[in-house]
């Protein structure tokens, strides 16, 4: 037999009126024993005296209904969390008001009534989408109810087909706290080049850089004649543009700075020390060192020589990296 949306509202009032007269009735003789959450035997439904007596919202409590005494209201567990299940109804039109009749007086306080009759319960197993999920053919038990996620609408099978018990959703709760960033996402594609900008204005020059030093040698002092690296005044083959060191901190040296000269044996010869690209720090015999970047107009060939003692030196040829010949 059909019921109608008015029958399913009239045994959850019943239900209500039924755990009013149960909460009502339970004395001494009673109140030790039954608990918080007990059971309304062969309903479905649940008593609780408040809603911090609620159980935890979780697997084995999802889809019962408990009726809370203290507020008459119910409330039923879905999805992880308890919601109020709102039976009122809309607000009739306001009537005329009539005229203040005179207080009566207080009447004697009647005897409670007999229990009510029992209603019939649902019970909620499971959610579905939208409302045609439902379909229009339900093998399971009358009272079997289903939460709508589309509409949050409690629909309960009656035996032959679904009725719609409305919205169930309770208010909403307070903001969550914020979660953890999330993991970076993919790089997109590379976007499309931009128009090419203006030249901007011409920068300040730069601080002179420093060519790096591609050869070391050590210079000593023999029998009044230089050795390099161990050779009696060998022939020294230099590049254009790069940057050599003659090493006198050996005590040899002591009397004899090592100089260069576009003639040979220097001013012994009759000419002059060459100077460009040539620096000399220190003292040498302790920690003299010429240094040397070969100008790139250098001559072909330049001599090393003692500045005190003559005859001590050897030839300096300059090189090129490339060049062009036939």
């Amino acid at each position: 037999m059909k019921r109608s949306r008015k029958d399913i509202v009239a045994i959850l009032l019943a239900i209500m009126m039924t755990a009013t007269a149960l909460s009502g009735c339970s004395g001494t003789d009673q109140g030790d024993n039954q608990s918080d959450g007990e059971e309304l035997e062969d309903w479905g439904v649940y008593l609780a005296q408040s809603e911090s007596d609620l159980p935890l919202c979780d697997s084995n409590t999802d889809g019962r209904l408990y009726y809370l005494s203290s507020e008459s209201g119910f409330r039923t567990c879905s999805g992880g969390s308890w919601a109020s299940v709102d039976l009122t109804g809309p607000a009739g039109a306001d009537g005329s008001t009539g005229p203040a009749g005179p207080a009566g007086a207080d009447g004697a306080t009647g005897p409670a009534g007999p229990a009510g009759a029992d209603g019939t319960s649902f019970t909620i197993v499971g959610t579905v989408e939208v409302t045609s999920d439902l379909g229009e053919v339900y093998i399971g038990d009358t009272g079997d109810a289903f939460l709508v996620n589309s509409t949050v609408h409690i629909h309960v099978w009656s035996g032959s087909e679904w009725i719609d018990l409305g919205n169930i959703s309770g208010p909403a709760g307070p903001p969550g706290s914020q979660g953890d960033t999330g993991e970076a996402g993919p790089s997109g594609p590379p976007g499309e080049p931009g128009t090419a900008g203006e030249d901007g204005s011409d920068g300040s020059d730069g601080s002179d850089g420093s060519m790096p030093t591609v050869m070391e040698m050590t210079v000593t002092v023999s029998s009044m004649k230089f050795y390099i690296d161990g050779l009696l005044q060998p022939e020294v083959g230099l590049y254009r543009g790069f940057t050599y060191t003659f090493d006198q901190s050996a005590s040899t040296n002591s009397p004899h700075p090592i100089r260069l000269s576009t003639t040979e044996d220097g001013t012994h010869g009759g000419g002059s020390q060459y100077t460009d690209g040539v620096t000399y720090t220190g003292t040498q015999g302790s920690n003299g060192l010429l240094t040397f970047t070969v100008p790139l107009d250098a001559p072909d060939t330049l001599y090393y020589y003692c500045q005190n003692h003559a005859n001590m030196g050897g030839t300096v040829q300059i090189l090129s990296l490339g060049y062009v010949s036939t």
